[in-house]
């Protein structure tokens, strides 16, 4: 089928125009890419070298609030060491049963 010279150079102008179009908005995406990749290392370098200093701490309560926590704090501590105490004790008299138990089978 034949093609009109004028449509075939209106055909071809739009083609070339969309072509140059396509390879600026190539060029802007990856210079976009480079730009994003440069600002991202600079960022990492800039938290390596200002890294986020530790958790603030509360300050701890004052006055009567604070006795009764270490008082708390001191008597569970007791509680528990005494209970691992008292297993100590038992391991120790069943140990010392044993041992005893075993000298008298080696003297008979």
């Amino acid at each position: 089928m034949p093609v009109l010279n004028s449509t075939y150079r209106n055909l071809r102008a739009r083609y070339l125009s969309v072509v140059e179009d396509r390879d600026e908005a190539v060029k802007l995406a990856a210079e976009r890419l480079s730009t994003i990749t440069r600002l991202a290392a600079l960022v990492d370098d800039l938290r390596d070298a200002q890294p986020n200093g530790p958790v603030q701490q509360p300050r701890p309560a004052s006055g009567n609030v604070e006795l009764r926590r270490q008082l708390n704090l001191a008597l569970r501590t007791i509680r528990e060491q005494g209970l691992r105490l008292d297993e100590l004790q038992a391991s120790h008299v069943a140990d010392t049963r044993e041992l005893h138990d075993l000298r008298q089978g080696a003297a008979s």
